[in-house]
């Protein structure tokens, strides 16, 4: 198909042009380099377009997979520029896709169900967000009634954006200084390495259903101190904690539930935990040899 990746020079969207070209597809990236961007892994398999996400061209396009997003929970950020940016584009760019029968594909996040009743949890789970950007993919999501939504959990693996967790942990040990810790105890979440994430939205590109949800996931729930424990292992070094308080409500635990995933789209992940943070930590190596390396 020729699909059109709105973000798609973003962390997943970077990823996700590469894995379309490995699967057959022809990928054109849309973005409008707003977002925080680990540049050096910006080596797009496709055709680049330097726009909004809503000057995408769709008069040749088959499909639209929607990145392209104000992304985190932290966001610190208005709630009327998460209206616009995550809810207001998502709906007028499934409306164009619409009016030129392309194929709609919106990326949301586990953030939707917030602490959920049920782990692992279902896509059938009623949303409980808790934060606002939690609330704006909620919105998006009812938005876009005709699209298949992939709903990410917890993406990481090189590129990751640098205000998220493992990234900035790297960083942290690599400078010997103090790791953010801002987890409350018992937390745990379904860590999902970035190549796992592109392969599930190219599944729900070919062979979800509209107005159908499907979790994108890893392998299941880890504690979140125990996936610095295995950081710490793989960079060989010793965190020291500092405690922070974000003052953004989260989910305690993050599961999800990959029955409908697998049975309606083949996708199950591939990558363990350990296995993706060695690559990350790699990737991080190569990118600023002096800092990690030392």
């Amino acid at each position: 198909m020729r699909v059109v990746v709105t973000g798609g020079l973003g962390f997943i969207g970077s990823h996700l042009c590469a894995e379309l070209a490995r699967a057959g597809h022809e990928a054109t990236a849309v973005d409008d380099l707003s977002g925080s961007y680990a540049t050096d892994w910006r080596s797009p398999s496709c055709e680049v377009l330097i726009a909004d996400a809503l000057e995408a061209p769709l008069e040749r396009a088959e499909a639209v997979i929607h990145l392209a997003a104000i992304p985190g929970v932290r966001a610190r950020v208005s709630g009327r520029a998460l209206d616009a940016r995550n809810v207001a584009l998502a709906a007028r760019l499934a409306e164009r896709a619409a009016s030129h029968g392309c194929r709609f594909v919106l990326a949301s996040t586990s953030s939707v169900y917030g602490d959920a009743r049920e782990t692992p949890t279902p896509e059938t789970a009623a949303p409980r967000p808790l934060n606002p950007y939690a609330d704006s993919k909620v919105a998006a999501e009812a938005a876009c009634p005709d699209a298949v939504i992939a709903r990410m959990f917890t993406v990481y693996g090189p590129g990751q954006r640098p205000d998220m967790a493992f990234a900035r942990w790297i960083e942290s040990l690599a400078r010997d200084e103090p790791v953010h810790w801002c987890a409350p105890e018992g937390a745990a979440r379904d860590f999902t390495f970035v190549a796992d994430a592109a392969r599930g939205l190219v599944a729900a590109l070919e062979r979800g259903r509209p107005g159908e949800a499907y979790n994108i996931a890893g392998e299941g729930p880890i504690r979140v101190r125990d996936a610095l424990a295995l950081l710490e292992r793989v960079t060989g070094r010793r965190a020291r904690l500092e405690h922070v308080d974000h003052g953004v409500a989260e989910a305690r635990v993050t599961a999800a539930c990959g029955r409908k995933a697998l049975e309606e789209l083949g996708y199950a992940p591939e990558v363990g935990l350990e296995d993706g943070l060695e690559r990350q930590v790699a990737a991080a190596t190569a990118l600023t040899p002096p800092a990690i390396a030392a």
